[in-house]
């Protein structure tokens, strides 16, 4: 009967550090930092619209959760992200929009997020500038 408990409770513990450790790998894991990743695809603003336009479901899965690196002319700019080519949206991390002005050639490098339909613009997040 003492040995039955032992085994029991040693189970128990055992389960209880298992759950303790998925737990802290799935919720306190490193963030990814895109702007120190490499670019997996460079390629015009214009040809990655183009791209999803032709075809939305390969484009996804060639585009999705990538870094990838566009070159465009900004188009509009908006509180805390800029538009490339009236097709990409270009979105900043927060307090780290910069100074630009419309018709600015610049590269870019970002994550793909995907194609908004109903505005119909592909989205980038955490970028950050390469050059000016």
């Amino acid at each position: 009967m003492k040995r039955k408990k032992i085994i029991v409770l040693l189970s128990i513990f055992v389960l209880i550090l298992v759950v303790f450790f998925v737990y802290d790998y799935t919720f306190n894991s490193k963030h990814r930092d895109i702007a120190n990743e490499e670019a997996t695809v460079v390629l015009s603003a214009v040809n990655l619209f183009n791209d999803f336009q032709k075809d939305e479901a390969v484009a996804t899965t060639k585009y999705l959760d990538k870094v990838i690196e566009i070159k465009g002319s900004v188009s509009a700019i908006e509180d805390n992200a800029i538009v490339l080519n009236n097709q990409i949206q270009v979105g900043f991390n927060i307090g780290e929009t910069p100074k630009l002005t419309n018709g600015t050639a610049l590269t870019i490098k970002g994550r793909c997020v995907g194609y908004d339909e109903l505005l119909e613009m592909v989205k980038i997040d955490q970028a950050t500038i390469i050059n000016k």
